[in-house]
């Protein structure tokens, strides 16, 4: 699940992904919902839904799970402020094989279903940037890609790419 911030004129930038790893949507728990955060689901998979009032009574019946909670919490907040600061200070090929270890991660498969258009609508920049930053990953052998579907070819070779450690999250819940 990509977290996107959206402004005014309805830009989108991808800030982190959640996995099974986590969760989203607490803020409606604690009666919090933002208009600037969104979520997109980018692969197939299965998910645990539950309803927020039934889940904010889970957390007053179960105070460790409030902890393991508090401790994604915080996790995610490291995983966005360091990609937000990727955005800054790091080239279009690292930040892509940042997004594209996180996605293999928290999916947990090799093959994912990410057109360049959406890769570039995540990263915040052109389709052309994608397309040049993803040749250089597959001349590297760390990708191979056609027709929106990518594969990841070599897992560790991306992640020395990626300059942060804030890679690999705990598995929390």
């Amino acid at each position: 699940m990509a977290l996107l911030v959206k402004n005014k004129a309805h830009n989108a930038l991808a800030v982190g992904l959640v996995g099974s790893e986590g969760a989203i949507g607490l803020g409606s728990v604690l009666d919090s919902n933002s208009e600037n955060l969104h979520f997109l689901v980018q692969t197939s998979g299965s998910a645990w839904m539950a309803e927020s009032a039934d889940f904010a009574l889970l957390l007053h019946q179960r105070p460790g799970m409030l902890w393991v909670i508090s401790q994604h919490l915080w996790q995610l907040t490291e995983h966005i402020a360091a990609i937000s600061a990727s955005v800054q200070f790091e080239d279009v090929t690292t930040r892509l094989a940042r997004w594209l270890a996180l996605s293999a991660e928290r999916a947990q498969m090799q093959q994912l279903h990410l057109t360049h258009e959406h890769l570039a609508q995540m990263l915040g920049v052109r389709r052309v940037s994608i397309t040049l930053a993803a040749g250089e990953l597959k001349e590297r052998g760390l990708i191979a890609y056609q027709r929106g579907v990518l594969n990841i070819l070599n897992l560790a070779g991306l992640q020395p790419t990626v300059s942060s450690e804030s890679l690999k999250p705990g598995r929390l819940i």
